[in-house]
């Protein structure tokens, strides 16, 4: 089973023609439509931000929040309205807020005003139906002004600003708040106001935003390793113990820390879901005896049903589960899931009092010890590199395919990173080399690979290959503008 990990890891996330996946899958329109007019309110705080810019103003707290709704991304149809609704007309209350202000200003100084282009009013009683009938006026009008191939270029800004929104979210999780941050984002982001911008233009923007988020990927590593140790390779257990249980699943290692530092001593055992098998790199991590191992593959819909105990899914988790057919879910969400209980303030007590209360594996479900290895010799691709002297380096991150794709590049310089979520080593072999010889393999498709791809093009690596998405994972939009403006090449 362990052997084929990340393969798996892969397959379930490329699942949209699986007749097995139970629609768990498949991304309603009505998500999309609800989505954008979430984000439409960010792009009009995002103008009014920007012009308050020319003013030397700003407003630290709205910028904050703005980035903070940003990360926000839908997964499921069926999710708890009223916090869409809190976040939304929040939203709307600070966008009156900096639109006051801008006119303000621009009056006081006699200046002409400018208005944002995309405004909609909210409705007054806001219900599922007129927010959704809102929605899909703003998709149709952004379809209706934007030509094919600039609306891609706009889908990935939007995109590649509500990505990086969650690494900045995750830093400041960690205590780094930069109002500076903020507003690069939120300053990319108002591209998506300007119609008249050239797509050429769009283009540099994009590959300047790269470098700041590449720079922001590499602050989020040096802070895990500050906060945790020092990576190293290390095994992943496979294991399932008999005892009371609970699975966290996400990327939020923050998150997993505190619930394990809640749990202390009481004899629950710990598994990890999703990419938090990076958990088990850090040597923090170590501490906890009571962190078993890893649970499923990256299919919440399957490893959801199948495990015996609740399940807490961090801020971050990026999964559908609407079909879910049993288990009691936690979650830390900003917007979540319809049936998912809350946990507030990091209060992780009535999770680890349901998990006491529940029977979880029995000796019947022991399986034998398997394991895969996370590999992380710095040395070898150091000498890798070195030996390369300037010659063509294929980098291949993530495992799935992996032979066929080694058997494409046969007898050229390889550097195999088997995680499909690495990053940490990308940055190092990007800063090490020459990146003109750089051919980046990215087997992986995930709204995290996209993000890792995207934060490398300011270095203009000479071929960028990356796995098949289907348009249930990510918007054919993005897939079209990496391939017509950037030169990626699509391999299946």
């Amino acid at each position: 089973m362990s052997n084929n990990f990340f393969n798996e890891y892969q397959n379930t996330n490329n699942c949209a023609n699986n007749e097995n996946s139970g629609g768990s899958c498949s991304i309603d329109p009505s998500v999309y439509a609800l989505e954008e007019l979430l984000l439409n309110e960010i792009k009009q705080i995002a103008f009014y931000i920007v012009k308050l810019a020319d003013f030397n103003l700003q407003n630290e707290n709205i910028m904050q929040k703005a980035v903070r709704a940003l990360s926000v991304i839908l997964i499921n149809t069926s999710f708890r309205l009223e916090d869409y609704k809190h976040l939304l007309y929040s939203l709307e209350a600070d966008k009156f807020k900096v639109r006051e202000k801008y006119l303000a200003v621009s009056k006081e100084k006699s200046i002409k005003y400018e208005l944002v282009e995309n405004a909609f009013k909210l409705p007054d009683k806001p219900n599922r139906t007129n927010l959704l009938k809102l929605g899909e006026a703003l998709v149709i009008q952004k379809r209706k002004e934007y030509e094919p191939k600039k609306l891609d270029l706009i889908e990935l800004i939007a995109f590649f600003a509500k990505t990086t929104s969650i690494n900045v979210e995750k830093l400041s999780h960690f205590g780094y708040k930069n109002s500076e941050w903020n507003f690069q984002i939120l300053k990319f982001l108002n591209l998506t106001n300007i119609s008249s911008k050239k797509t050429e233009k769009l283009k540099e923007n994009i590959c300047d935003f790269s470098k700041f988020s590449f720079d922001i990927w590499q602050k989020l590593m040096e802070t895990l390793e500050n906060t945790y140790g020092k990576r190293t390779e290390t095994d992943i257990s496979f294991e399932i113990k008999e005892g009371k249980s609970i699975l966290v699943s996400g990327s939020d290692l923050d998150e997993l820390d505190k619930l394990l530092e809640a749990i202390g001593d009481r004899k629950i055992n710990v598994y990890t879901n999703s990419s938090l098998f990076s958990a088990f790199c850090y040597p923090h991590f170590q501490k906890y005896k009571n962190l078993i191992g890893h649970f499923g593959y990256e299919n919440a819909q399957i490893d959801f049903t199948n495990f015996k105990g609740p399940v807490f899914t961090t801020q971050n988790f990026l999964q559908k589960i609407d079909n879910l057919h049993r288990g009691t879910i936690f979650t830390t969400k900003i917007i979540s899931p319809d049936k998912m209980i809350r946990i507030e303030g990091y209060d992780f007590e009535p999770l680890i009092q349901n998990a006491l209360s529940t029977t979880g594996f029995t000796k019947e479900d022991i399986q034998n010890p398997d394991k895969v290895t996370l590999k992380y010799d710095i040395k070898k691709i150091d000498n890798i590199i070195k030996e390369a002297d300037g010659k063509d380096i294929y980098i291949i991150v993530g495992s799935y395919k992996k032979e066929e794709i080694i058997k494409k590049f046969e007898g050229k310089t390889l550097i195999k990173l088997d995680s499909p979520v690495e990053i940490q080593l990308l940055i190092r072999i990007l800063k090490e080399t020459n990146c003109k010889n750089i051919k980046l393999i990215l087997t992986h498709c995930t709204p995290n690979t996209v993000n890792i791809l995207l934060s490398t093009l300011f270095s203009n690596p000479e071929e960028i290959y990356f796995a098949k998405c289907p348009n249930t994972i990510i918007n054919p939009h993005i897939i079209n503008a990496l391939v017509e403006h950037f030169g990626v090449e699509i391999i299946s």
